[in-house]
């Protein structure tokens, strides 16, 4: 399904990084992917998955983005899929929010992803030819018990590709977000079990869902078995 493609994951190393990762792999995909903090299981991620490249990036620093995205286009000429996944949550009530709190989920969420796609599309432009996903959150687009600040960035996310599908859909570019409900792990682990039974009980499979299953509707759009996909945006919530 991804055969010979080029992918960029954002945000390797975390839950539904990995599995992303993992999953473009295992269909054939070389994989390139950005990791912050956690060296040590970006390398062993590296090891694990054939032709795969670990890159260190903060994607709030627009500078150190385009430097990376640059460099990488010279190793490899062009990337095909670009999969915006990186993001950051926190617990935090709306009326304790700080300035500091919704500038680091803004500077990333929202910010860090602007900046990275319009890193990488700039060739996909040149070449009339390319694929965005867009890894949003059902926080924002439906009544949950969720930071307010966390739920404003996703929902920016999926305004964000929509109008970027618009824009991009001339030179042959699809953008389309993948909309995750509650995971196993992942954020899901600072949800407190009232939540998650309260989730469960409204939620159609009566189960959590797992980074596996999200990470197949993610191969899937950046595969051409989507081609007649663009400025959507799929939910895998288990039927909210």
């Amino acid at each position: 399904m991804l055969e010979n493609v080029k992918v960029l994951v954002s945000g390797g190393t975390g839950y539904l990084g990995e599995a992303i990762c993992r999953a473009c792999s295992g269909y054939g995909a070389q994989v390139f992917f950005t990791w912050h903090t956690n060296q040590e299981k970006a390398e062993q991620l590296e090891k694990e998955l054939t032709g795969s490249r670990a890159i260190s990036l903060d994607i709030r620093d627009q500078a150190k983005v385009n430097e990376t995205v640059s460099a990488l286009h010279h190793d490899i000429e062009s990337l095909d899929v670009l999969i915006n996944n990186a993001a950051v949550s926190q617990i935090m009530p709306f009326s304790m929010l700080e300035n500091e709190d919704l500038d680091l989920l803004l500077d990333v969420n929202v910010k860090g992803t602007l900046f990275l796609t319009k890193a990488v599309v700039r060739p996909m432009i040149r070449r009339k030819k390319g694929v965005v996903v867009n890894i949003g959150s059902l926080a924002g687009h439906r009544m949950l018990d969720v930071p307010v600040h966390y739920a404003l960035s996703k929902a920016a996310v999926a305004g964000f590709s929509t109008a970027l599908a618009n824009e991009l859909k001339r030179y042959n570019i699809r953008v389309n977000t993948v909309s995750p409900g509650l995971l196993e792990d992942g954020v899901a682990r600072g949800v407190p079990e009232a939540l998650v039974q309260d989730y469960l009980k409204h939620c159609a499979s009566g189960r959590s869902g797992t980074a596996a299953e999200v990470a197949e509707i993610v191969c899937f759009l950046a595969s051409e078995r989507s081609s007649y996909m663009n400025g959507q945006n799929v939910f895998v919530d288990g039927g909210i």
